[in-house]
């Protein structure tokens, strides 16, 4: 096939999907990984594609939540991170099982674990999450395995998705780059999608935690509408406006009084 060609059928896929892995177009196009990588990036030195670790992703407007590499998004709201992160521990009791997927707000929650509890069953694929409540011996931690992201410090892949899948949990914290009425909660990490969408299925209650921030804000990867999930917790800087809209559609919200 040829290059043009085959920019055609990469620039149409995502138009369809939004974003793709690497491997996926190697498929589609019958080619080896090094000649996708090539057109990948000859598509984003045209201002049409996004490269992201593992694949692309369409270039859309500056609405849209950025790809920002983990460290920046890491202290970007940080107060209300932690503040989200106090409220949301409220609702965990001492002993059950509970699921952290990787992200900044994850972590803030992972803090505080470490303060107000002594025997709880984290299972995580963030390595981070990891290291913060290895120290706290009366934990059982429980990493998924799988590939490392050396971007996000994350593992991810079907090793991962595996692991994930055996377990009982009581309560998923889930974090996302954005979150939406009309697109549900929304993802640019590729990898971490597949994650997040495991852990949900394997969860009893299924809570997003989120800085007031990330809301009526979309991302590339569609995850699952807001009506799977049974609660949003954030800041006490939501807009009232948001907490309004989100009611009418029976979204429940959790924010300090």
């Amino acid at each position: 096939m040829l290059q043009e060609h085959r920019h055609q059928k990469i620039e149409s896929f995502l138009k369809q999907q939004k974003a793709v892995k690497a491997t996926e177009l190697a498929s589609l196009l019958d080619v080896s990984i090094d000649t996708v990588r090539r057109d990948l990036e000859a598509l984003e030195k045209k201002g049409v594609i996004k490269k992201v670790h593992g694949g692309a992703i369409l270039k859309q407007n500056e609405k849209n939540v950025l790809n920002k590499l983990f460290n920046e998004r890491e202290v970007k709201n940080i107060e209300m991170k932690q503040e989200a992160a106090m409220v949301a521990v409220e609702l965990i009791e001492e002993g059950q099982a509970i699921a952290l997927n990787g992200g900044t707000t994850t972590i803030e929650i992972a803090k505080v674990l470490m303060e107000k509890f002594q025997r709880l069953t984290i299972i995580t694929n963030d390595i981070r999450i990891l290291s913060i409540l290895g120290a706290n011996k009366n934990f059982k931690v429980i990493l998924s395995g799988g590939f490392f992201n050396p971007e996000e410090y994350t593992l991810y892949g079907k090793q991962c998705e595996e692991v994930l899948s055996n377990f009982n949990i009581d309560i998923a914290f889930i974090t996302v780059n954005g979150l939406s009425l009309e697109n549900g909660l929304t993802d640019f990490r590729i990898h971490e999608v597949e994650v997040i969408k495991t852990i949900l299925s394997r969860s009893k209650h299924k809570v997003v935690v989120a800085d007031s921030s990330k809301f009526e804000t979309s991302s590339y990867i569609n995850i699952c509408p807001l009506k799977e999930i049974d609660l949003i917790v954030t800041d006490s800087s939501i807009p009232s406006n948001i907490l309004e809209g989100f009611g009418r559609e029976n979204i429940r919200i959790l924010s300090p009084s």
